[in-house]
């Protein structure tokens, strides 16, 4: 019997400031569930919660939701992936100047705005883009007995990528589902060694509107802040570290992806992308 490949969703957050500053890293950090668990999972965290959850950056006005949220993350196992990304390269440097370029002259040609051209937003919806990579490539390896034989013809199965609403503006928005709508012919390696192929939607949603993306948002929130503020003994954020750190150590090694990386992409973009925007 050939096994089906199961429907994601994917919930995904970012921690840090998305800023050209070099001093402290961007962290991105997402989980994917299998999308038929999603409402059992949701109802499981609200009725852990004796009071109203937050996010990580208002965590330390209380402890008991960060206990929640990852007691939560260790009982169900979620597969997730956490990128962290350090911008203290020259090639970061020069993808924001290429980038900052690029944006002038979209704005040139379109003689409107067009705050999706900027360097901070085309950056990302790279890194989301690679994280939905990250996070397909890692399920399907933990879930090789489901994967299709080699044999067998390739696999469509349905992505539901929730992102937090920090993506601001409605043409943003727009633009940045268009991308996700168009995303297939990039995952071709995914076809190949796989043997599966993602149809990929994405939703924009406050927390309010989907509570699971705190899973994600505590997730990017506390490697940002281990790796961000390691450096100082006293800081805001040590009691909360210190209180979350036992039950994020004793998430299995097997169901998170940690990946710390020096920025070191070209600008993807090519310089010809804006030539006939009006």
């Amino acid at each position: 019997m050939i096994s089906r490949f199961p429907d994601l969703t994917f919930f995904i957050d970012a921690g840090g400031r998305y800023s050209h500053s070099k001093e402290v890293p961007i962290v991105f950090a997402g989980l994917a569930v299998e999308t038929r668990h999603v409402n059992e999972i949701r109802d499981s965290l609200l009725t852990a919660a004796n009071s109203p959850l937050c996010k990580w950056s208002n965590g330390k006005e209380t402890k008991e939701c960060a206990r929640v949220i990852f007691r939560l993350l260790c009982k169900r196992q979620l597969i997730g992936v956490v990128r962290i990304v350090w911008k203290n390269t020259p090639e970061w440097d020069a993808y924001f100047v290429e980038g900052q370029r690029l944006y002038q002259i979209a704005i040139r040609k379109a003689q409107r705005s067009v705050s999706f051209a900027k360097p901070m937003a085309t950056f990302k919806l790279h890194q989301l883009g690679i994280l939905c990579g990250d996070l397909i490539g890692f399920f399907a390896d933990r879930n090789r007995r489901r994967i299709p034989h080699k044999d067998s013809p390739i696999q469509p199965f349905a992505v539901t990528a929730v992102f937090d609403s920090d993506i601001h503006g409605e043409a943003n928005q727009q633009v940045f589902k268009a991308v996700f709508d168009r995303v297939d012919p990039e995952l071709k390696r995914t076809h190949a060694h796989f043997r599966i192929c993602p149809r990929i939607k994405a939703e924009i949603k406050t927390e309010q509107e989907e509570p699971l993306l705190l899973l994600a948002d505590y997730l990017a929130g506390y490697h940002y802040s281990r790796v961000a503020y390691k450096a100082q003994q006293q800081n805001d954020w040590m009691d909360l570290l210190t209180a979350v750190r036992r039950m994020v150590e004793k998430i299995p090694v097997g169901c998170q992806r940690l990946k710390e990386i020096q920025f070191r992409e070209k600008y993807f973009i090519g310089p010809k992308t804006f030539d006939d925007l009006s």
